[in-house]
C-alpha cells in the first residue's frame, strides 16, 4: 500500500482515572479544553482552536489503581508563561519549574489528577 493512500487524522491518548470529576476540572479549568463527550465512563476533551488535539479519560473499572506515572504528554501552547502562572494560582502539582531549554523551548511539567506528567511548552523562536 502506498503511504500516500492513507492519512492519519488524529491520535488520541487514553488515560484511566479513578476520579473523573477531578480530571474534568483539570482539563477544562486548567488546560481550558472543551469537554466534547461525557458518557459517564469516558470523557473526551479537545482544543477549541485545534479540535483534533484531544485527550480521553476512561473510568477505571479495574480493581487496581491505574499506574499512569509512565505516561508523559507534551502539549505545545501559545503562551507557556501564562500557563505557568495559571498552574501556580490553581495550585497544580508542578514537578519541573518553568525553564528555558538549550534546544529552543520554554517549558514546565505538571501532574494531572491521574498521575500523568504533562510537559507544557512553547518554542522560543
Amino acid at each position: 500500500m502506498n503511504a500516500k493512500e492513507i492519512t492519519i487524522r488524529r491520535i488520541v491518548p487514553n488515560i484511566y482515572s479513578d476520579n473523573l470529576e477531578a480530571s474534568k476540572a483539570f482539563y477544562v479549568n486548567f488546560l481550558q479544553m472543551d469537554l466534547m463527550m461525557d458518557l459517564g465512563w469516558v470523557l473526551t476533551f479537545a482544543s477549541g482552536e485545534n479540535p483534533t488535539a484531544q485527550i480521553s479519560i476512561f473510568k477505571n473499572e479495574g480493581a487496581e489503581k491505574p499506574d499512569n506515572k509512565s505516561i508523559f504528554l507534551s502539549i505545545e501552547v501559545s503562551d507557556v508563561d501564562k500557563m505557568y502562572e495559571r498552574a501556580e494560582k490553581m495550585d497544580c502539582d508542578i514537578v519541573y519549574k518553568l525553564t528555558d531549554e538549550d534546544w529552543g523551548v520554554r517549558r514546565f511539567f505538571v501532574k494531572d489528577p491521574n498521575g500523568v506528567t504533562i510537559n507544557l511548552l512553547t518554542h522560543k523562536n
